[in-house]
C-alpha cells in the first residue's frame, strides 16, 4: 500500500491575506489576518482571534511536503468552513467567496497534479449560489464544491435548496458537506471543543435531511460526500429504516428504504480508529468511503493512510478507499 498515493477529499485552505472590506454594511464579520508566532497567523473576525493557523494553509510547497510524507498524491482544497460566509449580506458574501475560489484556483494552477479545487457558493441566496456554481464548474473547471451541514440553521435537505441540488446534479458537480456552527453547542460540558462533540451530530442531521426531505430520491445522480465519516449517521440509518417499515406516511416521501439512499452517499475516513473505519465500510459499503485528513488542522487525522493500513482491509477495498472511490466522487473515474 505504500506505493499507492491517496486522493484526500477533505483538506482546507486559508488565504495568506483577505481583501479589505469595501461593502456598505456596518459591523460585518469580515475576516482579516494578523501576525502570530513563527510560521503562523491569526484569523481575525470581529476583532477577535477565531483561529491561529499555520502557513501551510496558504503555502502549497509546504503542503506538498506534508502530503509526500503521508503518501497523499492529491488534495481537494476547500475553504476553512467558517469562511463559507452564509451569515454575511449576500453582496458581501459574493465578494469574499469569489476571492476564496480564485485563491484555490491559483493553487491548483500552480500544482495541477497535486491539487483539486472544491469551491464555495453563497448558499443563503439560491440565484447567486447558482451563478457561482456555474463559474466554478464552467470557468474554473472545479469538479465540485464544499457546503455546510446547514445554512443559517436550515438543514440542507430543506426544499428551499432543491434548485441548487438539481443544478449540481445537472452540471455533474460533486458536493462535499462539512459541519459548521453545529447544533448542541449549548449543551457541551467541560469545555470540550464543538468540533469534537457536536460536529458528528450535525453531519448526521445533514445526511438524514437529504433522505427525509426527498432530495436523494429526486436526484439519484447527485454525488455528495459527508465529512467525519458521516458522524452519527451510520447509527441513524437503522432507526430510519425501522421507522420506514412501520410508518406508511414516511414511505410516501421516501419510496425506497433509507439505507438505499445512504449507500449512494460518500463518507470520508476521519473516524481515527481502524475499528470505526471498518464499521462505516460495513454500514455504507467499501465503494463509498474516501480518504479525508482535515489538513492542516489539529483535530484532523494526521496519518489517514496509517489508519487505513491498521484497519486490515483487503487489497481491493484498500484500492477503492485510497483512490478509486474519490475518482468516482469527483467525476474523474474515466480519466
Amino acid at each position: 500500500m505504500t506505493a499507492m498515493r491517496a486522493i484526500d477529499i477533505h483538506a482546507h485552505i486559508v488565504p495568506e491575506k483577505f481583501p479589505s472590506y469595501t461593502g456598505v454594511g456596518r459591523n460585518i464579520p469580515w475576516p482579516s489576518m494578523a501576525p502570530a508566532h513563527a510560521c503562523h497567523a491569526h484569523v481575525m473576525i470581529e476583532g477577535k482571534v477565531y483561529r491561529t493557523v499555520h502557513q501551510s494553509c496558504w503555502l502549497p510547497e509546504e503542503r506538498i511536503r506534508d502530503m509526500d510524507k503521508g503518501a497523499i498524491g492529491m488534495q481537494c482544497l476547500s475553504p476553512m468552513p467558517e469562511l463559507l460566509s452564509y451569515w454575511l449580506p449576500v453582496a458581501d458574501a459574493q465578494v469574499l467567496i469569489r476571492y476564496l475560489n480564485e485563491q484555490i484556483a491559483e493553487m491548483v494552477a500552480r500544482h495541477p497534479t497535486r491539487f483539486i479545487g472544491l469551491g464555495a457558493v453563497p448558499l443563503q441566496d439560491i440565484e447567486p449560489a447558482l451563478r457561482e456554481l456555474g463559474y466554478l464548474v464552467n470557468v474554473l473547471k472545479f469538479p465540485g464544491i464544499e457546503i455546510a451541514s446547514h445554512i443559517n440553521g436550515v438543514s440542507i435537505g430543506d426544499p428551499r435548496f432543491a434548485p441548487f441540488f438539481a443544478a449540481a446534479e445537472k452540471m455533474g458537480a460533486a458536493i462535499f458537506v462539512h459541519a459548521l456552527r453545529p447544533a448542541g453547542q449549548d449543551r457541551i460540558v467541560g469545555g470540550m471543543a464543538e468540533q469534537v462533540i457536536c460536529f458528528p451530530g450535525d453531519i448526521g442531521l445533514a445526511a438524514a435531511s437529504m433522505i427525509t426531505g426527498g432530495i436523494a430520491e429526486r436526484h439519484p445522480a447527485l454525488r455528495i460526500a459527508f465529512s467525519h465519516g458521516g458522524g452519527v449517521f451510520s447509527f441513524l440509518v437503522p432507526r430510519m429504516a425501522r421507522a420506514w417499515e412501520v410508518t406508511p406516511k414516511m414511505r410516501e416521501t421516501i419510496p425506497q428504504p433509507p439505507g438505499v439512499y445512504a449507500k449512494r452517499f460518500y463518507y470520508d475516513t476521519i473516524v481515527f480508529e481502524p475499528a470505526a473505519l471498518r464499521h462505516i465500510i460495513g454500514a455504507f459499503g467499501a465503494s463509498q468511503i474516501v480518504v479525508g485528513s482535515d489538513y492542516p488542522f489539529a483535530l484532523g487525522d494526521p496519518d489517514p493512510m496509517g489508519t487505513i493500513s491498521r484497519a486490515g482491509l483487503d487489497a481491493a477495498t484498500t484500492r477503492a478507499v485510497v483512490r478509486e472511490n474519490a475518482e468516482r466522487f469527483l467525476g474523474r473515474a474515466s480519466q
